[in-house]
């Protein structure tokens, strides 16, 4: 049987300005971002850093929400890349373990080199209070949030650990664990899924503390603090024998 590839449309020469005046726009906001944090970022600023008017740009996005749910969902794209290729680059393929904690640390080692972009995606509140229900945007961190997930899966298929049953856990939680189980097509328990969100708040918590700076009063380097963590991580997954420190 000959499988059949998909043609990528052909684009009209006004379709390809269009995208790359998109994409210059993005790449101005995120450059905006980074070097101003988010309030940085406005139609007026990007238009200025273009050399257009801020009437020419809303062409593109008709609002600053809609441009600033676009930076987030790339901003979310990358810090996912960073956590995929921290596994890859700092374990072998059939090592779970290892490629968990280097994606940990790798995300740990983003954010600190891009502390707005985190803070923008990871260390603030969403934009707007009806994007806590907002599917557009839930996908968008679901695109981070799957790294870790499909991570935390490898890990389950190769070395299972101890999960609470669900009698276990609150019938309320259950219910909303099993509708993300369901809603993202996760192979996994719902005591599994409760592990690796128990794990996830522990490990983003210490990150986004030290991000924002909150733990530089205690302490000045929260590296050794982290790695601790990763460490109580391992232990509670029944593997304290397969923590390794960084190289």
């Amino acid at each position: 049987m000959v499988r059949q590839v998909a043609e990528a449309p052909v684009l009209t020469r006004r379709e390809r300005a269009r995208q790359a005046t998109i994409a210059e726009i993005k790449s101005v906001g995120r450059e905006l971002l980074a070097g101003e944090g988010e309030s940085g970022v406005t139609i007026r600023a990007i238009a200025r850093e273009m050399g257009m008017t801020a009437p020419a740009v809303y062409r593109y996005f008709t609002s600053h929400e809609l441009l600033i749910r676009a930076l987030r969902a790339d901003v979310f794209a990358e810090a996912a890349r960073a956590v995929l290729t921290g596994a890859d680059d700092g374990a072998a393929r059939d090592d779970a373990l290892g490629r968990l904690l280097a994606a940990g640390r790798a995300l740990r080692r983003w954010a600190l080199s891009h502390r707005h972009e985190f803070s923008f995606v990871l260390g603030r509140s969403p934009v707007s209070p009806d994007d806590a229900c907002d599917d557009e945007a839930q996908d968008a961190g679901w695109v981070f949030g799957s790294a870790f997930a499909g991570l935390l899966f490898e890990l389950w298929l190769t070395r299972p650990f101890p999960v609470p049953a669900e009698s276990e856990l609150a019938p309320e939680l259950v219910e909303q664990l099993n509708g993300l189980r369901i809603s993202r097509q996760l192979d996994l328990p719902v005591g599994a899924i409760a592990v690796m969100l128990s794990g996830w708040v522990r490990l983003h918590g210490v990150i986004c503390l030290d991000v924002l700076g909150h733990l530089a009063f205690v302490l000045p380097d929260a590296e050794a603090f982290f790695e601790h963590e990763l460490h109580r991580l391992c232990t509670e997954l029944g593997m304290a024998d397969g923590y390794r420190p960084p190289r």
